[in-house]
């Protein structure tokens, strides 16, 4: 967010011009609870004739290094049924994590208006808890999130994904996730989901 003083030394007015803008609807400002105004930098450079291009991302994640031919997988089923796109962002950690490299990285891109458009295979791809959270900033910043697999699966059906994944990742941490505890815990949560 840009203040008055700065967009004008930007696009070279007086504070007068820049309000005279304002009113006449060129440029719309941010007002604060102060009551002061603040500028988009895209208003910004679309007033001053620069049309940034924002990107189309494909964003893909696996678990575990185990899965990374399922990640190549999640890619190549990407780029089949989404023609145009300008990045894809991969990643390997769970869906509990939320400082995944990646994520972090289509994140901050999101935030920094760079993304038009976010697709992925599922919703637990991009995040397990708090999705909707992801989607709210992405609809903030006029960026579309596109989920090309939503199951409609029932509550009961969720909650148990979402038990097994935390006991997945607590008993990884508790343990190590290379000790044999980890991969008793780890093999009985897979006998349940079966």
């Amino acid at each position: 967010m840009l203040k008055p003083k700065e967009v004008c030394q930007r696009l070279g007015i007086s504070y007068r011009t820049l309000q005279s803008y304002v009113k006449k609807g060129y440029i719309k400002p941010v007002i604060l609870q102060s009551g002061k105004w603040r500028f988009r930098e895209e208003d910004v450079e679309k007033l001053m004739g620069i049309v940034r291009k924002r990107k189309v991302i494909l964003y893909a994640r696996v678990s575990s290094n185990a899965q990374k031919d399922d990640l190549v997988n999640q890619v190549k089923y990407l780029v089949e049924n989404v023609k145009e796109y300008d990045q894809v962002i991969t990643d390997v950690g769970s869906g509990l994590n939320m400082k995944r490299k990646g994520f972090l990285k289509l994140l901050r891109m999101i935030l920094n208006n760079e993304v038009s458009k976010v697709v992925v295979a599922y919703p637990e791809t991009l995040t397990r808890f708090g999705f909707e959270i992801i989607e709210e900033v992405c609809k903030a910043h006029n960026c579309e999130l596109v989920v090309l697999n939503n199951e409609d699966k029932t509550p009961e059906q969720e909650l148990v994904e979402d038990l097994i994944s935390i006991l997945v990742s607590f008993s990884g941490k508790l343990y190590g996730m290379r000790s044999q505890k980890y991969e008793k815990v780890k093999k009985c949560v897979e006998e349940l989901k079966n």
